[in-house]
C-alpha cells in the first residue's frame, strides 16, 4: 500500500528493538534526483531509547545517538584531508553498508570532553615538536575532521528545530528527552560541553532558542533596511512554520537603467554596486517575473493595477550568524564567498601549521588574534569560524529541503552553496542521503540481532547497574582485574528481568532528582512553577528508591526550605524522615537551625529530627498532629 502523502518536511518513526528498547528515527524529505517531482524519505538522526520493556516512562533513558549523514571517511579522504592545501571535496564515499557509530551515549555524555583534551595535549607535546611536515599534516587532518563533525551535527540541530514548529508532528520523545538530545548535540562542540548537568540543559535549551531568534530577527531587520536604503529587494525565507534562517536580495532589471546615478552602501552586504555593473546589463542568468503594485509591494498576478517585473537574484544570506548576516551566495561571483574562507583558511594553515604558533602556545598571539577578533567582530567582519560554518550547513539543508522554491532557482543556490565546501570529507547532499538510508538500513539490522544492539543493551545495564551500586575505585580494580584474568570472576550475573526491576528503581530516583535541581535552579518558588502533584510525586520517588543519600536529602532539604506549600512542605519531612539516614538527619538539623524559615516549622524539623513524629504522620504549624 502506497504511504500517505506529507506535506512537511520532517517526522518521527518508531521501531523497536529486542530486549525492551525503542529506536526513535528523525526523516527529512528531500528532493529524487531521479524524478524531481518526487521527494525521498532520509533518515538524519536516530536516538536509542531504553524503555526496560515497559510502558513506564520514568525509567526510561536515552542512550546513544547516530547522525546517519556522517559516515567513516575513505583512505582517500583520510590522505586528502592531511593536506592542507586541498580545499575541495574528494568525492570517495559512494556506499556505507557498516554499522554507524554512536556520535555520542547519552548516559556519559562526558567520555568525548577527556579524549578531546587527551589529543589535544598529545597533539602541542607530542606531535607539534616532530617539524612542520607532521605538524601542519596532523592539525590540518583533525582540523577537518573536527569541521566535518560540526557540519553534520549543525545539519541535524536544524532539522530538529524545523520539526519543533511543523504542526502535526507525533511527539514520540516527551518535551524534556527531546530538550536533553538538542542540548546535548549543541553542546557537543564546545570544549567542556559534555560536562553540564542533565539539570541544567532545560536553561541552556530555553537560552539557545531565545538567542537564535534574537539573532534572526536582529539580521532580518538589519537586511532589510539595507536593502530599502540601496533600492533593493527583500525576501526572507523559511521552512513552514519556521522563523526566517535565509534572506535573498533581488534587484529589478527595470530599476537597472535609471539606478545610474544611485548611490549604494555596501556595509553589511559585502556587494559590488549593482547600478554600475555591466554584468548585470547584460545578464542571462535565472530571473524571474514578479507582480508589484504601484507602491513596489509584492502582490498576486490577478491583483488590479499589478505589474510584472522581472527580477534579478543578487546575493543569498544566512541570518544566523551572529550580529550580520552571513554572505553565503554571490549570484554575480559566484567565487567570492570562497575566496574569502581561503584567505582566513590559509592564514591559518600558514601560522599554526608552519610556523606553530598557536592561541594556547604564545600569549602574546592569544592577545593580538583576541584583539584583532574583537574589533573586526564589531566592525560587522565574520571572525567566528564555527557560526560561520554552522550557517553554512544549515543553509544547505534548508535549501534541499524547501518545497517553495523555484527548482531553477533552487538549483543555482544548491550549485553555489557547494563552491564553500572546503573540506576533503565532505559529501554531497545526493551522495549523503544514499550513506544515509545504507546506514540506517545497517543499524537496523544490528538492532534486530541478538549478538548486535540487544547484546550490548544489556551489557550496559549492567554497567549501569554497577555504577550506582559500586563504588568507583571497586569498578576500577574489577577492570583491572579482568585484564589480567583469562575467565569470568566475580558474583554471578543477575537474571534480566531482576536487573530490570533494579534498574528501574534507580533510574526514577535519578530522574526525579534531575528533575527538582532543574526546578531549583530554574525559580527561587518551586510550587509556584511547576505543578505541585510532579513535585511531590518526584519526593515520593527520590526517598523511595535508593540512591545517592546526601545529593538526595540536599535536593528534598532546598524543595522544603523554598517552598510555601503546607502539603509540599510535610512530604519533604516525611521524605527525610522516611530515609533515616545520617545525610537526612543532618538536613533535619539544619532546618530546625534555619532562621529565614518560620519558628513553628522550625520546632516540626527538630520533632522529625528526634523522630517524635512517625513517619507518614501529618502535622500543622504549631505542632498538632
Amino acid at each position: 500500500m502506497a504511504a500517505p502523502e506529507r506535506t512537511s518536511s520532517f517526522h518521527l518513526e518508531r521501531q523497536p528493538v529486542a530486549g525492551g528498547a525503542e529506536l526513535i528515527t528523525l526523516f527529512g524529505r528531500l528532493d529524487d534526483p531521479s524524478s524531481p517531482e518526487a521527494r525521498l524519505d532520509v533518515p538524519l538522526l536516530s536516538v536509542l531509547r531504553d524503555t526496560l520493556g515497559d510502558s513506564e516512562v520514568a525509567d526510561d533513558r536515552l542512550r546513544y545517538i547516530w547522525i546517519l549523514t556522517r559516515t567513516r571517511p575513505t583512505p582517500l579522504q583520510r590522505l586528502a584531508s592531511a593536506f592542507s592545501i586541498i580545499c575541495f571535496r574528494t568525492g570517495g564515499k559512494r556506499h556505507a553498508n557498516q554499522v554507524p557509530a554512536p556520535v555520542l551515549d547519552m548516559a556519559s555524555p562526558g567520555k568525548t570532553v577527556w579524549s578531546n583534551l587527551l589529543a589535544n595535549s598529545l597533539q602541542a607535546t607530542e606531535l607539534d615538536p616532530m617539524g612542520k611536515l607532521v605538524r601542519s599534516s596532523t592539525r590540518s587532518y583533525r582540523g577537518n575532521y573536527a569541521d566535518y563533525q560540526k557540519l553534520q551535527t549543525f545539519q541535524t540541530l536544524g532539522a530538529l528545530e524545523a520539526l519543533t514548529r511543523e504542526d502535526g508532528t507525533e511527539p514520540l520523545l516527551p518535551e524534556s528527552d527531546f530538550r536533553s538530545v538538542y542540548s546535548r548535540l549543541s553542546l557537543s562542540d564546545r570544549t567542556l560541553g559534555g560536562l553540564v548537568r542533565p539539570e541544567k540543559l532545560g536553561i541552556y535549551f530555553d537560552k539557545e532558542n531565545t538567542r537564535r531568534r534574537q539573532v534572526r530577527g536582529q539580521n532580518w531587520e538589519m537586511l532589510r533596511q539595507r536593502a530599502e536604503l540601496n533600492g533593493l529587494y527583500f525576501e526572507p525565507l523559511a521552512l513552514p512554520d519556521s522563523d526566517p534562517s535565509e534572506a535573498l536580495l533581488w534587484v529589478s532589471r527595470e530599476d537597472l537603467g535609471r539606478g545610474k546615478d544611485q548611490p549604494f552602501d555596501a556595509k553589511f552586504l559585502n556587494l559590488a554596486d549593482p547600478w554600475t555593473d555591466d554584468r548585470l546589463e547584460h545578464w542571462n542568468g535565472y530571473t524571474e517575473t514578479r507582480y508589484l503594485d504601484a507602491e513596489n509591494r509584492a502582490v498576486s498576478a490577478d491583483t488590479p493595477g499589478a505589474r510584472p517585473v522581472e527580477m534579478i537574484p543578487l546575493a543569498l544570506y544566512s541570518l544566523d550568524y551572529p550580529r550580520v548576516p552571513l554572505l553565503l551566495a554571490d549570484f554575480r561571483d559566484t567565487y567570492k564567498p570562497k575566496r574569502k574562507e581561503l584567505v582566513r583558511h590559509g592564514t591559518s594553515t600558514l601560522l599554526t601549521g608552519v610556523f606553530g604558533i598557536t592561541r594556547m602556545g604564545n600569549l602574546a598571539f592569544f592577545g593580538a588574534s583576541s584583539a584583532w577578533n574583537f574589533v573586526n567582530g564589531r566592525r560587522g567582519a565574520t571572525v567566528n569560524r564555527s557560526a560561520r560554518l554552522q550557517a553554512y550547513s544549515e543553509a544547505r539543508e534548508f535549501v534541499a529541503l524547501d518545497t517553495t522554491l523555484d527548482l531553477r532557482l533552487k538549483s543555482e543556490m544548491l550549485r553555489r552553496l557547494d563552491h564553500l565546501a572546503l573540506n576533503p570529507l565532505e559529501n554531497h547532499m545526493d551522495v549523503e542521503a544514499t550513506l544515509a538510508r545504507e546506514q540506517f538500513a545497517a543499524l537496523l539490522r544490528y538492532a534486530q540481532s541478538q549478538d548486535g544492539l540487544p547484546a550490548r543493551l544489556e551489557r550496559d545495564r549492567r554497567r549501569e547497574l554497577a555504577a550506582y551500586t559500586k563504588p568507583r575505585i571497586l569498578r576500577i580494580l574489577a577492570g583491572v582485574g579482568h585484564l589480567f584474568s583469562s575467565g569470568p570472576s566475580g558474583p554471578p550475573e543477575e537474571p534480566g528481568s531482576e536487573l530490570n526491576v533494579q534498574l528501574a528503581s534507580y533510574r526514577r530516583a535519578l530522574r526525579a532528582e534531575s528533575f527538582l535541581n532543574g526546578l531549583l535552579a530554574s525559580s527561587p518558588r518551586p510550587d509556584v512553577v511547576s505543578n505541585t502533584n510532579d513535585v511531590l510525586q518526584s519526593i515520593d520517588d527520590l526517598s523511595a528508591y535508593p540512591r545517592t543519600a546526601k545529593r538526595s536529602a540536599n535536593v528534598i532539604a532546598q524543595v522544603f526550605a523554598r517552598s510555601s506549600d503546607a502539603a509540599l512542605r510535610f512530604a519533604c519531612l516525611r521524605a527525610l524522615r522516611r530515609s533515616n539516614g545520617i545525610d537526612a538527619r543532618n538536613e533535619l538539623w539544619r532546618l530546625s537551625l534555619n532562621e529565614q524559615i518560620d519558628e513553628s516549622w522550625r520546632a516540626i524539623c527538630l520533632q522529625y529530627f528526634h523522630g517524635d513524629v512517625a513517619p507518614g504522620a501529618a502535622m500543622a504549624p504549631g505542632g498538632a498532629l
